[in-house]
């Protein structure tokens, strides 16, 4: 731009120059050529002027026109694309469930909810699923612009503490968070056509306790018979960036520093409000402590490359047995139906899931991670690894506006349905009030769960944790 203007200085220059030895001839050839040289320069101003703004025009067009060509265009032809490859094989599948002798038995759901790929990427293969496109994305993004004081969050430090209080985590009920904790670890990952069963050397017949702590989002340090498991860990104030956001609503009741170390950190998918680089950094390879990361499909490259090498990748259906001490258990991963990835580089690189942790042949507990709700999906689980489980942490917020997020999140009223899906015996909601990421005002999710829950004649039974207070079910 500089050369270009100089040139232009230069020649207006030369122009003024040639003109001015001119003008010495005649006083009335200087008044003629003072007022053309005046004119000309005027209107070649003019027109210069109209052109630069007419190349500024077209750059921002171009702009426009760029963007399209290389993001949003070939995007909406890709999933345009994976629409229509994924209903073919949805249809599929469904005819042959229908061959099947029984559409019950878990051969049949291996047909219908194995994991699916399309171009290398891997899709959903629910038919109630549908493909997030750059249109809508955007639209519900410039909504957004417009919404005041969204998620109804209060001003005052005060009031968010009545509203959500913070406890300080005691782990378990009882005094044995250091017990079992020196024996070393074996794990053994088996396919679909294992069986399923989890032997255990001793106490056939005792009943044994699980606590449970919620710290936010869909990050739970629950423990079990010594078994120490941490979900989708989360412990940064800001998901993004600190000017970006989003922020968190609520304080932490828990430094990761203070968490005792887990046996097992689940992750259900990669997003950043399901797994945060501080994680990653204080339990990966140089760290102080390493316990073993489960996680989907695909994503323990996207670990390796975080310096986090202790990593089990799990598919669909398969389950990791574990062995502590003279203890065995198991950690299946589940289908859910989501997405992964934090940018449109590595979306749906890896998979995403839910995971069920069993002992003794009974399934224990059930961490959901994101989902949107399937009809029958819920019940096969159960059918595979048992009703019954002895608790389930559902995600329970972030549903609105439901027709952008109702094929990725389930709402309280489809918490209830899973519920009953999977005969669960206790369900904690959690996914709500950490973050504002939807419409909804941040207590709805709790309020309309626990209500509905008192219809149900189950508010004992299903409701939301309070930040940081452990819980034990029996």
């Amino acid at each position: 731009m500089k050369g270009v203007k100089y040139g232009l200085q230069v020649a207006h220059y030369r122009y003024g120059t040639t003109s001015g030895l001119q003008w010495k001839l005649t006083s009335r050839s200087f008044t003629q050529k003072r007022f053309t040289s005046k004119a000309t320069t005027n209107w070649n101003n003019r027109k210069n002027g109209e052109k630069n703004g007419s190349s500024s025009s077209e750059n921002g067009g171009g702009y426009v026109r760029k963007a399209l060509l290389t993001v949003l265009i070939p995007y909406t032809g890709y999933a345009l694309y994976v629409v229509g490859q994924a209903n073919a094989e949805i249809t599929k599948r469904e005819q042959e469930v229908q061959k099947h002798d029984d559409d019950k038995h878990f051969d049949a759901t291996l047909i219908k909810y194995s994991p699916l790929e399309v171009l290398g990427r891997f899709a959903n293969p629910f038919k109630e699923y549908r493909v997030l496109t750059a249109f809508e994305f955007s639209i519900n993004r410039v909504l957004e612009l417009f919404q005041r004081n969204r998620g109804g969050i209060p001003t005052s430090p005060h009031s968010m503490d009545e509203l959500m209080p913070i406890h300080t985590p005691t782990w378990t009920a009882c005094n044995d968070l250091d017990q079992k904790t020196s024996y070393p670890i074996s794990i053994k990952v088996t396919g679909t056509d294992d069986p399923i069963a989890c032997k255990s050397l001793d106490n056939e017949g005792k009943n044994i306790p699980v606590h449970t702590t919620w710290l936010g989002q869909s990050c739970n340090f629950v423990m079990y018979n010594g078994f120490k498991i941490l979900t989708d860990p989360l412990f940064t104030d800001y998901l993004i960036h600190e000017t970006l956001g989003p922020k968190r609503i609520t304080k932490m009741p828990s430094q990761i520093e203070q968490v005792p170390t887990p046996d097992v950190i689940l992750v259900s998918h990669n997003h950043p409000d399901h797994l945060d680089f501080k994680s990653m950094q204080f339990w990966g390879s140089n760290g102080k402590d390493h316990p073993i990361w489960i996680v989907p499909k695909g994503m323990a490259q996207f670990m390796k490359d975080h310096d986090v090498t202790n990593v089990v990748e799990l598919s669909w259906w398969e389950s990791a047995q574990i062995t502590k001490g003279d203890e065995a258990y198991q950690i299946s991963c589940t289908p859910a139906m989501h997405w992964s990835g934090r940018s449109l580089v590595d979306t749906n690189r890896s998979l995403w899931c839910s995971f069920l942790f069993s002992h003794r042949n009974k399934p224990i507990m059930f961490h959901a991670g994101d989902t949107g709700y399937v009809w029958d999906l819920f019940k096969r689980i159960s059918n595979r690894y048992g009703k019954g489980v002895k608790l389930a942490l559902l995600p329970c917020g972030q549903y609105c506006p439901s027709w952008h997020q109702k094929p990725r999140h389930i709402n309280p009223e489809e918490v209830l349905k899973i519920r009953d899906d999977l005969k669960a015996q206790n369900v904690l909601g959690v996914h709500w009030g950490t973050f504002v990421l939807s419409g909804e005002y941040f207590r709805e999710p709790k309020e309309k769960l626990e209500m509905l829950a008192e219809w149900e004649g189950v508010k004992d039974k299903c409701y939301c944790p309070e930040l940081g207070r452990t819980l034990t079910f029996e």
